[in-house]
């Protein structure tokens, strides 16, 4: 990567950074442009020339969980781990990348589901964070049956969907949450009892 490469990078994120924490203090809708190029000491052709609109800030936060998904999937420390610990590993690395900041994750969460809602401005499927999780753990599943791992008579789809029906509705129910719930842990229990099964 060129030094002006990582220049732009480290300029993106400090736009983002900045726009946080604004967002965090007034909320999405109070925030301006205005402010948060003052803040982060840019001139607002600057902040055109990577986030085209505000409502892009919270495609970005989405972009980067799912580039996250991908650097995690792409973690030579858990390839040789059983299916069900790789599957355990990977989601609650996830759920501890949302728990860094979750005012932040809720108030980002919360505004790119209502943006979707009411756009047809919808985000490619491979930079969908929903979409690329349930394909990651499809393939991770794949990859389980081939080696014995996993049941061979499973429909890889539908367990897949599951996992990450079980992973979204555990982050809806961590971010709407007063208490200290832990994300990461919640899941991590949650994955155990849905490969070790419920019944007698």
């Amino acid at each position: 990567m060129s030094l002006r490469e990582k220049k732009k990078i480290e300029t993106k994120n400090r736009i983002f950074e900045v726009s946080g924490k604004l967002f965090k203090e007034k909320g999405f809708e109070n925030t301006t442009i205005d402010e948060i190029t003052k803040e982060a000491g840019i001139a607002k052709g600057t902040f055109f020339n990577y986030f085209p609109t505000k409502e892009s800030l919270v495609f970005y936060f989405a972009e980067q969980k799912a580039d996250l998904i991908c650097d995690l999937t792409e973690n030579e420390a858990i390839d040789h781990l059983h299916t069900k610990e790789r599957i355990k590993k990977f989601l609650v690395a996830l759920a501890e990348s949302y728990e860094k900041d979750k005012d932040l994750t809720k108030l980002l969460f919360f505004e790119y589901g209502r943006y979707i809602k009411n756009s047809r401005d919808v985000p490619d499927k491979d930079r969908n964070p929903h979409s690329r999780l349930t394909k990651v753990i499809l393939d991770l599943l794949e990859e389980g049956i081939k080696k014995r791992e996993v049941k061979v008579s499973i429909d890889t789809r539908i367990a897949a969907e599951a996992l990450n029906a079980v992973y979204f509705h555990t982050l809806m129910v961590w971010l709407k949450s007063e208490n200290e719930l832990s994300f990461s842990r919640d899941i991590s229990a949650k994955i155990d009892l849905l490969f070790e099964g419920i019944g007698d």
